[in-house]
């Protein structure tokens, strides 16, 4: 029943409630001049009446109660499960496919995701309308049932996929920071990374995406791959290989309001989700420069900008630059984890610098999912010893955290 459905029923029901109220006023009236035994009969009547009405207003406040209860239940969000044995999935928790098979996933609406061999994703929410997932690696073969409200959102690196109703296959590789969306029914919008504007993907349509090279090619397969349409972008600048090399003229450096200004630019667009426009324009300034200017708390947002705008060297060098300017290194030590893990796909760097993180950072906000993502790095590194003591601490200290369920997996026999 409908909102609209139960308060015009709700109205119908008062008006028959007035009806009767009125019927047997007048009732009463009548029945104060009869006889003493129709008086006998009458008194015996009355609290009949009063019963029904008390549990008619009962059972009114009843449904009243049942249906608010119904409407904001939590149990409306999507059910999923893993694996051919249709384990219950846990919001949050990494899910990795095996090298030797796919791993499904399925969700109550008959909605399915297929995770290709070595692939890795998360389902990081989920409403009755859909789900957020992110394809943190590999490919995945989706399969999205249409609703008249579907809401779906897949998330790969730094690009944002949204789905209503479709068949799509996405691959994701984190070292390359390459992204290919094959569609074959349907339609999606992809924004995101260096993206200017959002993309529509259609039926039959394939999407190329070079983070580092700030490309993205988009070809109908009907006319043979030719590419369909093209947006191109500068690359960003490489930080200066190592040796000798012609000499060059250093540019000069900013004057304080040049600097200020700058500043203000490029915070400016990576606020905004242009990390590699705003990546472009620090350097054409000077990256080097803006490392030795820059405060503390803007290097850690200059490395959050190179890292999703796809350079991991100078998300590094920022980091590390933050580093030097933060009491016991901040966040930045996370952010240096972040990189070595979903930028360059180095798990036991990853997992040193987590650790760092945890070891320098006793009371940071960031200690559970510093540790979820060492036990990650860990097991993906092939430090089996050590995944399994830290899964034992993660375990202890957040039962149910997001990395709960990889770390049971980690200590399954």
């Amino acid at each position: 029943m409908s909102v609209d459905q139960f308060f015009e029923t709700l109205r119908d029901e008062q008006d028959r409630s007035r009806s009767h109220a009125d019927y047997v006023e007048r009732a009463r009236a009548r029945r104060a001049s009869a006889a003493s035994a129709t008086e006998s009969r009458k008194r015996k009547a009355r609290p009949a009446a009063l019963t029904l009405g008390v549990a008619g207003a009962l059972a009114l406040a009843a449904a009243i109660a049942l249906f608010v209860t119904h409407a904001g239940e939590p149990g409306d969000a999507l059910a999923f499960s893993v694996g051919e044995k249709a384990t219950s999935g846990t919001v949050g928790a990494f899910i990795a496919a095996p090298k030797a098979h796919d791993l499904p996933i399925r969700f109550a609406d008959g909605t399915s995701v297929a995770l290709s061999p070595g692939a890795g994703a998360r389902v990081l929410s989920v409403t009755k309308q859909g789900a957020h997932m992110v394809l943190e690696r590999g490919r995945a073969v989706a399969s999205v049932v249409h609703g008249p409200e579907s809401r779906w959102r897949v998330d790969a690196g730094p690009f944002e996929v949204a789905v209503v109703g479709t068949r799509f296959e996405l691959s994701w590789d984190p070292g390359e920071q390459a992204l290919l969306l094959v569609l074959n029914e349907g339609a999606v919008v992809v924004s995101g990374s260096f993206l200017k504007q959002p993309m529509q993907v259609g039926a039959g349509q394939t999407l190329r995406a070079h983070c580092s090279e700030g490309r993205a090619e988009l070809s109908d397969r009907s006319l043979s791959g030719s590419p369909k349409a093209e947006v191109v972008l500068p690359p960003v600048v490489p930080p200066p290989g190592p040796g000798p090399g012609p000499a060059t003229e250093a540019p000069p450096a900013p004057s304080a309001r040049e600097a200020q200004a700058l500043v203000a630019s490029w915070q400016t667009l990576a606020a905004s989700g242009k990390f590699r426009e705003a990546l472009v324009l620090v350097e054409q300034a000077g990256f080097e420069a803006e490392c030795r200017r820059a405060s503390g708390r803007d290097l850690l947002t200059l490395g959050d900008t190179a890292r999703l705008a796809g350079s991991a060297a100078r998300a590094r060098e920022a980091y590390l630059a933050a580093r030097g300017k933060l009491p016991g290194g901040g966040r930045a030590t996370y952010g240096l984890g972040l990189t070595a893990f979903d930028q360059q796909g180095d798990f036991a760097t990853a997992a040193r610098w987590f650790e760092t993180y945890l070891s320098e950072q006793p009371s940071g906000t960031l200690r559970a999912e510093a540790s979820g993502r060492l036990l990650e790095s860990l097991s993906r590194s092939g430090q089996t010893a050590r995944a399994r003591q830290v899964s034992e601490q993660y375990l202890s200290r957040y039962p149910k955290g997001a990395h709960a369920a990889l770390a049971r997996q980690i200590l399954a026999p």
